[in-house]
């Protein structure tokens, strides 16, 4: 690649790192310290409005192969643009929310407009850019819209302090139309447009060979994905919406727990530097090993986390660079086997089961810990992490295989 080429590639890479930041804060991260101005206003529980959310995150993953057939057929300029001027529409309807309906109906579109402008939607655009070389770029994004919560959470508690949620609400969607559309708006020609060749799941010829294995072996590397990334997805989903009722139960005073819970986003930028910096030299594969591990043997800490706080530590740092890795891994190993030959389609069918899950392990933790026991709702997200490794070692298996 020529320099000149090289140096928009990057500058392409950060700039869907600030939008991404965005569009994670402004469509995700902003729900949970806004969501105790609803229950006040409105008078709801907890329980509805956490219920609606979850419930959001869920009609999004219905809406992640449409999204994905998409980008494909379309790019993911056209898309990613038309997908910021919908969440600003969809933020400023639920800033006008004033009953039941209102608010079930805004939240459920900001959710399921945000798939055309998170991840799976940036890693497309990367894949029509660089194509098997968007690894570095793909680690170059989560690493900055890894600071999405560092930077939503605080300006959000601070605007509560100036004005209404409804403002707020206001600011977001100005924030996706002046910060967010620009960027779609001007990525690189070859984000627009359909993607060369049929947008189907039909791997495209590879550098290590992976077009000679047998349509049984690719639908076996189809289903260990699957099962690889939903498993990570039920165990982030859990832990992120969890940990910190486990360690109140394991005798944690918040103050302590919250502290502890800092330490998973440094765990994750860390992590992602690593990547960043020494990842090319392995497998792709082998960073989702590692990744699935890494949170396994944090959610095995924080079985143990009543020993003491410095299991507890570890659990955090454990955990958070295997979530760190988790977001980079699910963006690169389809694009490892099968190339960007139908990219947004594949990514958009693997997130749709993924998110259905995620959005499940709360609940399903929580009924669990609440009938057994606390250990009993930890040993139902340890066994979904372990799933997750033996999925992605079988993956690995597969590609040593081939290489």
């Amino acid at each position: 690649m020529e320099p000149g080429a090289m140096g928009r590639g990057w500058a392409t890479t950060v700039a869907l790192g600030v939008s991404m930041t965005v569009s994670y804060g402004t469509l995700f991260y902003s729900f949970a310290p806004l969501a105790a101005s609803f229950m006040a206003e409105f008078g709801w529980s907890r329980s509805f409005v956490f219920g609606v959310f979850s419930a959001a995150l869920l009609a999004g993953g219905v809406v992640a192969p449409i999204t994905g057939w998409l980008i494909d057929r379309h790019g993911a300029r056209p898309v990613m643009s038309a997908g910021s001027i919908a969440a600003a529409i969809a933020l400023l309807f639920l800033s006008r929310a004033d009953g039941e309906a209102q608010f079930i109906a805004a939240v459920m579109i900001c959710e399921m407009t945000a798939l055309a402008v998170q991840y799976e939607a940036g890693f497309a655009a990367l894949a029509r850019i660089h194509g098997r070389e968007a690894r570095g770029p793909i680690t170059g994004v989560t690493l900055i819209a890894g600071f999405s919560s560092t930077v939503f959470w605080p300006l959000i508690g601070w605007l509560l302090h100036l004005t209404d949620w409804r403002t707020i609400y206001l600011i977001l969607a100005a924030l996706n139309l002046i910060v967010c559309l620009p960027i779609h708006l001007a990525l690189p020609r070859r984000c627009a447009g359909p993607a060369t060749g049929s947008p189907d799941l039909s791997p495209s010829p590879l550098s290590h060979d992976l077009a000679a294995l047998s349509g049984r072996k690719r639908r076996r590397v189809l289903w260990l994905m699957l099962l690889a990334f939903t498993a990570s997805g039920f165990v982030v989903s859990a832990v992120q919406s969890g940990f910190l009722v486990i360690l109140a139960d394991f005798g944690y005073a918040p103050a302590v727990a919250a502290t502890i819970g800092a330490l998973i986003g440094p765990s994750q930028v860390g992590a992602r530097v690593v990547e960043m910096i020494w990842g090319r030299r392995g497998s792709p594969v082998l960073v989702g090993l590692l990744a699935n591990a890494s949170a396994a043997f944090g959610v095995l800490c924080l079985l143990f986390a009543a020993s003491g706080e410095a299991i507890a530590i570890l659990f955090a740092i454990a955990y958070g660079a295997g979530q760190g890795l988790a977001y980079i891994v699910r963006g690169v190993i389809p694009l490892h086997f099968f190339g960007p030959q139908g990219y947004g389609a594949l990514t958009g069918k693997l997130s749709a089961v993924r998110i259905a899950f995620s959005a499940a392990a709360p609940v399903s933790v929580a009924v669990l810990s609440d009938t057994f026991g606390v250990e009993a709702g930890i040993a139902l997200m340890l066994l979904a992490a372990f799933i997750g490794v033996a999925a992605m070692a079988g993956l690995l298996a597969i590609d040593r295989k081939v290489t």
